[in-house]
């Protein structure tokens, strides 16, 4: 999906979901404990523990044993590494393909010191079918439950498609193709994109709908097992215009939904919109000017939200100013993080970002970024209020040994809602190579 109007374009497809790495980033980590009164004196506090520290840790290898049988391969799609997110708990869900296994390719949770896997291909649903793929951009989302939500192909019934919930060995479909599309006379679901969970147990995904010969996307919100239309295919924008496509949605603990969307009719062409019921709220549109010069052209096709309503988002500039910059917008004020051409920590400036960013509860915002004139070409970052630092980079040392060596093509992070981060990377040691999956945060649970 794309907005093409001399300067002014936004990105934002829900078929052309391409997952680009981000390395690795660090997060922040701040807890405050309040003490409780009960019997202590007025005025006397609990000391608070020390946080704990942020350590990185290998979860799993390529080469290493997969309870769907064979061996872990690769933790990417063709070069297209998959967001594996973590939540405070430090359980971690992760998409791998496999070898020497019935299934090609497999989703998995991390939890408690042991992996155990959430579906893989071939697996049964619910409704009858069986899983035929995890798509070409595989997704995964968490919640503090460990509940996982995905989307899937199918096969061997009626439905092709469906968006399910992965939670204590059970599935559950939450939509499938083939279905009524809800608030759509006539409609029919027909496929859907990565779906995101709260904690909560809502889930929002993007679906395509099939209207007679013509076909439209809609953005839903499952809430105790019903869908909810948020947005639709030719719905009125509010400011005038319709929608006329959509990004993939992101969804905070209050049920509050933001999404990019293309618009038509109206005096904008599109934009990044919120909404916590029916009726959307314009929070940055395409056209605007940016705090750093020129305005916004182009927005991250997926971007993340907190639970205070932020939003962490990439975006190109035009007509003046740095070619393009990391963003976080609060409070519907959007603030630079980093921006092309300036100095990197650690050396060298910022030449590029990858794909969208990531954001914890605390509003720390995590990136990839490409780097000119540094030691090192590529590196991980860590944006918050008291400026961006470097995490981790190629060439970086391991714990135990060995060096990080390369990240996939097109790298991708995930950052929990505690600022843990997780990402995929190549590790070398001794000469010999594997690709891992990396857990930046408090110590986890050994294997």
């Amino acid at each position: 999906m794309a907005l093409n109007s001399g300067s002014s374009e936004l990105l934002a497809g829900a078929r052309q979901r391409v997952a680009l790495a981000l390395v690795p980033v660090a997060l922040l980590w701040a807890a405050v404990l309040w003490a409780t009164f009960g019997g202590r004196e007025p005025g006397m506090r609990a000391s608070a523990p020390p946080p704990a520290p942020a350590v990185l840790q290998a979860i799993v290898a390529s080469g290493e044993a997969s309870p769907a049988d064979g061996t872990f391969d690769r933790f990417d799609v063709e070069g297209r590494a998959v967001a594996a997110p973590a939540n405070r708990h430090g359980d971690v869900a992760f998409f791998a393909t496999l070898l020497h296994s019935r299934a090609e390719e497999g989703l998995f949770l991390a939890s408690g010191g042991r992996i155990v896997k959430l579906a893989a291909v071939g697996d049964g649903v619910p409704s009858g079918e069986r899983i035929a793929s995890l798509g070409e951009n595989p997704a995964l989302s968490i919640n503090e439950a460990a509940a996982v939500v995905f989307a899937a192909g199918l096969t061997g019934g009626k439905a092709t498609s469906g968006v399910f919930m992965a939670q204590n060995g059970r599935l559950t479909a939450v939509a499938l193709s083939g279905a009524a599309a809800p608030e759509i006379t006539g409609g029919t679901l027909a496929d859907f994109g990565p779906a995101a969970v709260n904690d909560a147990g809502d889930v929002a995904f993007l679906a395509s709908v099939r209207h007679g010969r013509e076909s439209g996307e809609a953005i839903y919100l499952w809430h105790r097992g019903e869908l909810a239309k948020i947005a639709g295919t030719g719905d009125a924008v509010p400011g005038g215009g319709l929608f006329s496509g959509f990004g993939n949605p992101a969804l905070n603990k209050q049920g509050e939904v933001a999404f990019g969307a293309v618009v038509e009719q109206g005096p904008i062409l599109g934009g990044i919109f919120a909404s916590s019921g029916k009726v959307a709220r314009l929070v940055l549109a395409a056209g605007s000017p940016s705090p750093i010069g020129g305005i916004f052209a182009r927005f991250s096709e997926r971007i993340e939200l907190n639970a205070a309503g932020a939003v962490a988002l990439s975006a190109v500039l035009r007509q003046g100013g740095p070619e393009s910059a990391v963003f976080l917008i609060d409070g519907d004020v959007p603030r630079s993080m980093a921006a092309v051409g300036e100095p990197a920590p650690g050396g060298g400036s910022f030449a590029g970002f990858a794909s969208w960013p990531g954001l914890s509860e605390a509003g720390a915002v995590g990136f990839i970024a490409s780097v000119d004139g540094g030691p090192n070409g590529r590196a991980l970052y860590l944006a918050g209020a008291g400026g961006a630092m470097r995490i981790a980079a190629v060439g970086d040392g391991l714990p135990g040994g060995g060096r990080l060596v390369a990240f996939p093509l097109f790298p991708a992070l995930a950052v929990g809602p505690d600022g843990a981060v997780t990402f995929a990377a190549t590790s070398e040691r001794e000469s010999q190579r594997s690709d891992r999956l990396f857990y930046y945060g408090p110590l986890r649970a050994k294997r």
